[in-house]
């Protein structure tokens, strides 16, 4: 019985089944939604009803980091992916909110983890994005916003108060993008030595992302297929061979056809 109950719930979370697919659908829409309560909460006074919302967020995520865990059948496996140590970390900042109030910004990750799963590629237009141009660009995309959310949640923790324009998390978003951006305005500085250290860090980590956003929307499109041979993954649309090694290249394993070989992985394991 306990068999049974374990392969049904993996199969809703990594099945390609219509049911799995409505399911992991409800889940993705859930997510964004608690993704834009994140996101807006930063910009507006606390009101009382946010605990309550907390707390339902909190018995969401409890639950499917539950079920999961139920789902991997050991705690080893279900540990052993940084979506689920993400997810902890976000689970803590709504169940202590009193202790953990200056670090509620770290439930942004949330995002990052939604769009560098698998299940989002796969439900979102049945999985016809996935290992594709588009989704480089979009994780790509998201990466670069969350690190901004990150970085002014970071800068509203830890400097807020040390200038007389640095007030809240809108003051704090624009001095990370002016930093990010290295347009250096000049009008928000923060002079302590952690202060120039942090924008000095800024400035270095905005280069990369927009070079490696600007990267993969200017590069020529390339398909994902993982070479036997030497392990690269990306090589030209009409490649037949391993534009590194000569290998020939299998036929591309991709969405549900990959994640069912997922569930019959964990089946053959659990």
């Amino acid at each position: 019985m306990r068999s049974r109950l374990r392969s049904r719930i993996r199969a809703l979370y990594f099945g390609h089944t219509q049911s799995a697919v409505r399911f992991q659908g409800v889940l993705i829409v859930l997510d964004l939604l608690i993704i834009g309560f994140f996101i807006g909460s930063q910009f507006i006074a606390e009101q009382r009803w946010f605990w309550i919302a907390d707390m339902a967020i909190a018995v969401f995520l409890g639950a499917d980091l539950l079920a999961r865990l139920f789902a991997f059948g050991t705690l080893r496996r279900w540990l052993k992916f940084p979506t689920t140590w993400i997810d902890l970390v976000v689970f803590a900042t709504l169940l202590l909110p009193a202790v953990l109030h200056n670090w509620g910004f770290l439930r942004i990750l949330r995002l990052w983890t939604l769009v560098h799963g698998e299940r989002f590629w796969n439900v979102l237009a049945r999985g016809k994005w996935d290992d594709t141009y588009v989704e480089d660009l979009t994780r790509a995309i998201v990466t670069l916003f969350v690190f901004i959310f990150l970085a002014a949640g970071f800068t509203q923790a830890f400097f807020l108060g040390q200038h007389p324009k640095l007030n809240n998390f809108v003051d704090a978003i624009y001095f990370v993008v002016t930093s990010l951006t290295t347009t250096g305005y000049g009008d928000i500085t923060i002079d302590t030595a952690a202060g120039r250290l942090f924008s000095v860090g800024l400035m270095i980590a905005g280069i990369s992302l927009f070079f490696g956003i600007a990267q993969k929307a200017f590069a020529p499109q390339q398909k994902i297929v993982r070479c036997t041979g030497c392990g690269v993954d990306r090589h030209s649309l009409g490649a037949s061979f391993c534009c590194n090694c000569g290998e020939k290249l299998a036929a591309p394993l991709r969405g549900r056809a990959r994640v069912a070989r997922g569930v019959r992985r964990f089946g053959k394991g659990g």
